[in-house]
């Protein structure tokens, strides 16, 4: 392959230029995206952003037992508070107030009753905080481009083939219809992916860093955010310090001095998450501090079996397997996860409106033997880096991707397509190194 010199301001200037494109698509289909009761309850709970912040009255959400169902204080115990905050700082900026804000969506009403009701949001205060969610994908979205040419750098010597591997898995993450219906929506999602984002981003930048401390704390500040976004975050967190942590200790020369350090490095981080995650997290500000954990897992547990009583859940290996396979390469959107919401008047049309004004992302066939096949190459890539002396690298992002796909398998008891999600951070990188990989092949076949 011949060596041209690419300067990298055209390689920025690029790459902003693809990123403001594929965020005015993101931003321009909020609207349309069909809704989900869940985004009620989640704009109903962002009113603790009113009582903590504005009001300063941590006492009326600090922890008192017992946990009781379908309550403030339970959906506190199940989620984190940085959507809720984040979506308060949004419909206050744009004018709202507390009284402002609809009631709990009503399970098992249909949508006519809870919007006669006061449990269905208005259409601007619905799009205001849909807003704060897609905004989050967006900055995700620069974050995987980022990632992927971090890894390419290493793997590829042309800077051509670097720089192309970041856009396509920029791009074949913000199109993917799945990634861009929950980003959308007024959930938990965007921020989940944004934080998870964010947490690998700065791992993969420590694999070839000087180990320097506030590396350490920011990594750690980093995680407890993510913690905060979604408490099922942990299992991606938990794959990626375990990823670096046997990268450090595998480089050192001295090990038995290395183990220590690395020990009151990743302690560090460590600490520092929970710190972060304590310090968001008011509900746990109560004498109840150290039952907290507990109570938070026998909850979440409990709400995966109610889940499964009702919807139904994996009975065998080969569900769990084709479960798995549908939620990283499949790109058709579960739009809703209880089979009666179709049922509703205007549910159908409201899907159909989304998906004919091309703001959808890109789903097919094609689509998805493209992402395997893309897959395929990224592993060969990995393995390439590993050949070529990066394995640091090489090795910290197939246990980050194979890490949480096992989590996955073993961890989700139910077909809900959003409990995957976390798979496509990690995959979208590969992809993209899939895709660098065939250009390369072909550059030289040129040459």
């Amino acid at each position: 392959m011949k060596d041209k010199t690419i300067r990298p301001k055209w390689i920025l200037l690029v790459d902003v230029l693809l990123l403001a494109l594929l965020a005015c698509y993101v931003l321009m289909g909020v609207k349309k995206v069909p809704f989900h009761g869940d985004e009620s309850t989640i704009i109903w709970m962002s009113a603790d952003y009113d009582t903590v912040v504005l009001r300063g009255d941590i006492s009326a959400v600090a922890y008192t037992p017992p946990p009781r169902r379908t309550t403030e204080q339970h959906l506190r115990i199940l989620n984190g508070t940085w959507t809720r905050w984040t979506m308060g700082i949004a419909w206050s900026a744009a004018g709202f107030h507390r009284a402002d804000l609809n009631d709990q969506w009503v399970w098992g009403l249909d949508p006519e009753w809870n919007r006669d009701n006061g449990h269905l949001p208005s259409g601007r205060l619905l799009n205001v905080t849909r807003l704060s969610s897609a905004l989050f994908l967006i900055f995700s979205m620069a974050l995987v481009l980022r990632m992927t040419r971090l890894v390419a750098s290493q793997v590829f010597t042309h800077p051509l083939i670097a720089a192309s591997a970041g856009r396509l898995s920029a791009i074949l993450y913000a199109l993917n219809p799945v990634i861009l219906m929950n980003g959308r929506r007024a959930m938990f999602e965007g921020a989940m992916l944004f934080t998870l984002a964010l947490v690998g981003w700065m791992v993969l930048r420590l694999v070839n860093r000087q180990d320097a401390f506030k590396s350490y704390l920011l990594l750690g500040g980093a995680a407890g955010i993510a913690l905060i976004a979604k408490h099922s975050t942990v299992f991606t967190i938990a794959v990626l310090f375990l990823g670096l942590l046997v990268v450090k200790w595998v480089k050192s020369d001295n090990k038995s001095k290395r183990v220590y350090q690395l020990i009151f490095k990743f302690g560090l981080a460590a600490i520092t998450a929970l710190i972060v995650f304590l310090a968001l997290t008011p509900l746990w500000w109560s004498r109840h501090l150290m039952d907290m954990p507990g109570v938070v897992l026998d909850e979440r547990q409990k709400l995966l079996d109610e889940q499964v009583i009702l919807f139904g859940g994996y009975n065998n290996l080969g569900e769990r397997l084709e479960g798995l396979w549908e939620g990283t390469f499949g790109v058709e959107p579960q739009y809703y996860e209880a089979d009666y919401w179709g049922d509703y008047a205007g549910v159908a049309d409201e899907i159909d409106d989304y998906e004919s004004s091309h703001l959808a992302g890109i789903k097919s066939p094609i689509i998805v033997g493209i992402r395997i096949c893309l897959a395929i190459a990224g592993l060969v890539a990995i393995g390439f880096g590993w050949r070529h002396g990066q394995k640091e690298m090489a090795f910290v992002l197939f246990i980050w991707a194979i890490g949480i796909i096992a989590v996955s398998l073993l961890t989700i008891p139910l077909d809900w397509q959003r409990y995957y999600l976390p798979i496509q951070t990690p995959l979208s990188l590969v992809m993209g190194l899939g895709g660098a990989m065939l250009l390369q092949i072909i550059l030289n076949h040129g040459d």
